[in-house]
């Protein structure tokens, strides 16, 4: 069954601008982190296709018990997403076989050497890989990546899915608190979400870096939902051969949403490559930023925006 909300049910009287031009970032920031991608994984194998001496396939081969083109281009992409790639390299070089001819000591250090020497050849011939400048390390506190995280994305799916939601949404949060106001929200859930996975994260050792607007969108769907619990979002169905369209509350979008992720981050130990931790904590964001700063503003909401 496939149910996506994908517009405000009702007609707006403002265009919202800011949510497009949101919209338009996220596009943008991924149509460079796609390009970047394919110049990377292309340069990458090309790299790793050149012809390597005999010992050094040896040296490939006894350190990762593969010394093809394949085996290089993942020892690559593992060193290029590791926070110390040099540690990578010595643990490799210290559990590798030894050659023949040398010693344990002389052994690893030889592969180490080839590797380092391979991995520092593959940084000045093969782009850097955007996306992990622009992704947030949990145990970084960093918050410009904070901020770039937000607006990145990990796959064309991942962007649209996002983007679909945060329209359906945002939009008439927009014109309900006005486009300065919006900014700011956007802003300080795009901290708020990612300082809530830190503390999550702060015992987990190598928690996964986060990039997505998922955040962001859980917390205009609650916010929405603050302001017109009974405000209708088009959704489109597609249930076995059946296909339509159909108006649900606003309230019982985000109880549904966010209900599921809290029974699945209670219930799961592995979150599944979904930041389960933004979608919850941006609803709540999303609740309290309208009931403390945004009363007057849910007050005097009309039916009609």
């Amino acid at each position: 069954m496939l149910f996506i909300p994908f517009k405000f049910d009702l007609s707006l009287s403002k265009i919202p601008y800011l949510t497009i031009v949101v919209c338009l970032i996220c596009i943008g920031v991924y149509s460079q982190q796609f390009a970047n991608e394919i110049e990377f994984h292309e340069q990458t194998y090309a790299y790793c296709d050149q012809s390597m001496s005999h010992s050094q396939r040896m040296s490939m081969e006894k350190a990762l018990g593969d010394g093809s083109a394949e085996g290089c281009v993942a020892l690559m992409y593992e060193l290029t997403l590791a926070d110390d790639p040099k540690e990578v390299v010595k643990s490799y070089a210290a559990n590798a076989e030894k050659f023949a001819a040398f010693s344990k000591e002389d052994s690893r250090l030889f592969i180490e050497d080839f590797l380092m020497q391979k991995y520092e050849g593959y940084l000045r011939n093969v782009p850097p890989y955007q996306t992990k400048s622009l992704w947030y390390v949990p145990d970084s506190w960093n918050p410009v990546t904070m901020v770039t995280s937000t607006f990145s994305h990990g796959s064309w799916d991942h962007l649209i899915g996002n983007l679909i939601f945060f329209f359906a949404f945002a939009a008439a949060v927009e014109l309900i608190v006005g486009s300065l106001a919006f900014l700011g929200i956007i802003l300080f859930m795009a901290f708020g979400t990612n300082v809530a996975y830190s503390l999550a994260m702060s015992s987990v050792e190598n928690a996964l870096p986060t990039v997505g607007l998922s955040g962001v969108v859980m917390g205009m769907m609650a916010m929405l939902a603050y302001f017109m619990p009974t405000a209708k979002i088009r959704c489109f169905y597609w249930f076995l051969i059946k296909i339509g369209t159909v108006a649900v509350s606003a309230w019982i979008l985000a109880l549904v949403y966010v209900g599921l992720d809290v029974w699945t981050l209670m219930s799961q130990d592995e979150m599944g490559g979904v930041n389960l931790v933004a979608h919850v904590s941006g609803a709540v964001i999303g609740v309290l930023l309208g009931a403390t700063l945004f009363r007057r503003q849910k007050r005097m909401v009309a039916v009609d925006l």
